[in-house]
């Protein structure tokens, strides 16, 4: 069983209520959610005028290919009504892959570890709720020393209900 690491975002209709909805249907097709970080309010990244995020972790176990998750990552974003006109624009939901295993992988569909989530304290800050000692395969610093070298000043909150 791979450990794979995936973060979810919304920011576009009810998103609380959004995540929850992935979530689940994650589970749906028997990947195993062994851990889910708390849910940050968060500022949009790239493109500022629009509904601040809420954003969490995931931490799966599978025997899944990481081209195979993706897959069922883009159909999951589609059923929950992804529909994005513009590069870091608002959307229902969003689920990246951040980490399968200590696998690198570039290709032109698939880049793994996920090539800006060492740039972003809305991805490492649940991460580290998960674990602090994750290690990223490509730069081999923990989460916690990317979290403390990070040079995004966004705001971010602790969402409660």
């Amino acid at each position: 069983m791979e450990k794979v690491y995936i973060s979810l975002g919304s920011n576009k209709g009810n998103s609380a209520d959004n995540i929850t909805r992935a979530i689940k249907k994650i589970k749906l097709y028997d990947i195993n959610v062994a851990k889910v970080s708390k849910i940050y309010i968060t500022e949009p990244w790239g493109k500022k005028d629009q509904n601040d995020f809420l954003n969490c972790v995931l931490k799966l176990e599978t025997d899944m290919s990481p081209w195979k998750l993706l897959g069922i990552f883009k159909q999951i974003e589609l059923e929950l009504g992804k529909n994005i006109k513009e590069r870091w624009g608002e959307r229902t939901i969003d689920i990246d892959i951040v980490f399968y295993g200590n696998k690198i992988i570039y290709e032109k569909n698939l880049i793994i570890p996920h090539p800006r989530f060492h740039l972003r304290k809305f991805v490492l800050i649940p991460l580290c709720d998960i674990s602090c000692e994750i290690m990223d395969p490509y730069s081999k610093k923990s989460i916690r020393e990317l979290l403390n070298s990070v040079t995004d000043n966004s705001d971010i909150k602790l969402f409660t209900i």
